[in-house]
């Protein structure tokens, strides 16, 4: 039985048959069912650290802020981040639109801002400037004082409205004829309002169109005057540059400023150049916005000059006029696309305040002062005729002739 347990079993097998007695488990041991133990392996790095521990000196994994190489993402995330919420802190409605914009400067610096136009233009063009008792000054002054006070938006420095008055010495009314219902969404104080002082300049360089506005101040250059043609393409020219105080777009352009200078730092982490984000920052940001607020300027002017009691149809026959003359200046050949423009073309312009004519049609219709002013006037120009007929030493038809040709002189 031995031999057949030697021969044909192996040793583990047969160790684990054998039995031994509870006394002698003790003291005898077997070195066949002993197990080694595993070799020890070789680590070359230490066990990752518990991760909810903060051993390190505030380091995770063993790295600092700036050793993770996506540090600057973050930075750009978190700037990225604060600049959003500081846009949308700052986003408020051009009041007589709805659009809505970003405006980070306030209306007192804004109001600041158009003392030192004032400034810079007096000491500019010194020499150039009329008396502010000139009869193309005066004439300009009173355009403005009817387009402020119709709109309650102030008044013009140094004027003082005429006392009309009939041949029988009877007034033609005691009421304010420009007195307009007041906007419930007025400008602020600092940049328009009632008690606002804005004073006008006009400019004799007649080889410049051009006529401008910051809070406080109009600037009008005499070569102008043959675009406007009269007076009520004077007023539509005035309204669209008062249109650009009243809905602040100085402000606006340089609140863009920031946020162009903003987008340009935050491009320049991820290495786009600052000349490229210039280039985009004009293309679609600074031209758009800027043809955008041309477009609403004229929008406005149409309103404004409707509720002084201008016609409105003037406003798209000066920008009409005013195509023909940039024809002129190209002598015939293409300009530069719109896209490329500050403004928009004068032909889309014209478009533009066409389809809005009734709107202004509207507001002279809702204005009973409009209607009286129209009766006023028919009567003043029949007082100046009889005045002129009873003029002794005078014929009063060539007086009257007269008259008119010293009126267009001042356009000429």
């Amino acid at each position: 039985m031995l031999r057949h347990v030697c021969g044909r079993e192996s040793y583990r097998s047969l160790s684990g048959r054998l039995r031994y007695p509870p006394s002698l488990s003790y003291h005898f041991h077997s070195s066949a069912i002993r197990r080694s133990s595993p070799p020890p392996r070789y680590v070359r790095f230490s066990p990752p650290s518990n991760p909810n521990s903060n051993s390190g000196g505030g380091r995770r994994n063993g790295k600092s802020f700036l050793e993770d190489h996506t540090w600057p993402v973050k930075v750009g995330a978190g700037l990225a981040g604060m600049g959003v919420i500081y846009y949308v802190s700052c986003l408020e409605q051009v009041p007589e639109t709805g659009r809505w914009r970003f405006i980070a400067v306030s209306p007192e610096t804004e109001a600041e801002i158009g003392k030192m136009v004032l400034q810079e233009t007096l000491a500019q063009y010194k020499g150039q400037i009329l008396p502010q008792d000139h009869p193309v000054t005066m004439h300009v002054k009173r355009i403005v004082h009817n387009v402020l006070s119709a709109s309650h938006l102030g008044t013009v420095k140094g004027y003082i409205e005429p006392h009309k008055q009939s041949l029988f010495g009877n007034d033609f009314g005691a009421d304010d004829v420009w007195s307009a219902s007041s906007s419930t969404n007025s400008p602020p104080s600092a940049i328009a309002s009632a008690n606002k002082e804005w004073a006008v300049v006009v400019v004799d360089d007649r080889k410049f169109a051009n006529a401008a506005a910051t809070p406080g101040t109009i600037i009008v250059f005499t070569g102008i005057l043959p675009v406007c043609k009269d007076e009520q393409g004077l007023a539509a020219v005035l309204s669209h540059e008062i249109s650009h105080v009243v809905a602040r777009h100085t402000a606006e352009r340089l609140s863009s400023q920031t946020i162009a200078t903003a987008l340009g730092l935050f491009l320049s982490i991820f290495g786009v150049s600052l000349g490229f984000s210039a280039t985009l920052n004009t293309l679609l940001l600074e031209l758009p916005n800027s043809r955008l607020q041309e477009s609403e300027a004229d929008l406005i002017g149409l309103r404004l000059m409707s509720k002084a009691c201008y016609d409105p149809r003037a406003s798209p026959a000066m920008f009409a006029r005013l195509a023909q003359l940039e024809s002129q200046a190209s002598r015939g050949g293409f300009g530069a696309p719109e896209f490329l423009r500050t403004h928009p073309t004068s032909e889309s312009r014209v478009r533009d305040l066409q389809a809005h004519l009734g709107e202004g049609y509207d507001i002279i219709a809702a204005n009973p002062a409009c209607a009286e002013l129209q009766d006023q006037a028919q009567a003043f120009k029949e007082t100046t005729r009889l005045r002129n007929a009873f003029d002794l030493g005078h014929n009063g038809h060539d007086h009257h002739r007269q008259h008119g040709e010293d009126e267009k002189e001042v356009w000429r």
